[in-house]
């Protein structure tokens, strides 16, 4: 059984996570059948969404927001173009509505960026991360693990999370963050 006792206290994170990451490495059929999704898929998609989502929970949101508007600004416009391009690729998967609301087009503009991430808050950016298909995170991801191929064979799937994650975060400049309100 996975479920072990310690201390008087049941760890069933623990054995949910086993087993939710047991179905996903080794299911590669599709069982969600209407988007086609893989449990992999899943899986992978809800490990990197609850680590962004811990992520924005623990952090400063002001200084976040503050501190992506003051990289945009620095930006200048062919930086900011091809930084756009690749984001795009993730945004574009977002449902219509969404999309229309934050006036996501293909060329959207630096002051537009600008203006969506003033107007963003701790809800907002889980509403952002939701939306996210577990597909195209899968996709980023195993496209990393590719990459990768010698270092990541090495490792096991938590460390490649891991390791993943860090670089998502060495990519933003930041370490985990402080919490504060917001």
């Amino acid at each position: 059984m996975f479920v072990r006792k310690r201390a008087g206290v049941i760890n069933l994170r623990a054995a949910a996570a086993v087993l939710v990451m047991s179905v996903g490495l080794f299911s590669q059929t599709s069982v969600f059948a209407q988007d086609k999704t893989t449990v992999q898929d899943k899986t992978i998609g809800a490990i990197f969404k609850g680590a962004a989502k811990a992520y924005i929970a623990a952090a400063d949101i002001n200084k976040f927001k503050k501190d992506n508007i003051d990289e945009l600004n620095a930006m200048d416009a062919e930086r900011f173009e091809k930084r756009y391009a690749r984001i795009f690729t993730v945004i574009t998967e977002w449902p219509p509505a969404l999309k229309s609301k934050y006036q996501v087009t293909e060329h959207m503009t630096k002051a537009q960026a600008i203006k969506n991430i003033e107007s963003l808050d701790k809800e907002k950016i889980g509403v952002l991360i939701d939306a996210t298909p577990d597909a195209v995170i899968a996709k980023r991801f195993k496209k990393y693990l590719d990459a990768e191929q010698p270092e990541t064979q090495k490792s096991s799937l938590p460390e490649q999370v891991n390791k993943f994650w860090n670089k998502i975060l060495d990519k933003f400049g930041r370490p985990a963050p402080n919490r504060k309100a917001g």
